[in-house]
């Protein structure tokens, strides 16, 4: 990983974006402080689908947790009855 101050990526943003789509994690940083991370495109989709995983992975155990636990599962029967009833 290399880290650039915001002033030099400004100035030569060229030299940044090629350490980046070489595979290199760059670290951009201002007033000292770590603020962006510039990677390569390919890495950024990877990054986002983790990202999306993760996310639905969350709502998933959320989920989980508010299912009434010990309900009997519904049977094509009961299903088909319920359509009906809704239906009329």
């Amino acid at each position: 990983m290399q880290t650039l101050t915001s002033a030099k990526v400004q100035a030569n943003f060229g030299a940044a974006a090629d350490i980046a789509k070489s595979g290199e994690v760059v670290t951009i940083t201002q007033y000292g402080r770590p603020a962006l991370m510039l990677f390569s495109y390919k890495d950024g989709e990877a990054l986002l689908r983790l990202r999306a995983a993760a996310e639905l992975n969350g709502y998933f155990e959320g989920r989980a947790k508010t299912m009434p636990q010990g309900e009997p599962e519904l049977s094509m029967d009961d299903i088909n009855k319920l359509v009906h009833e809704l239906r009329a």
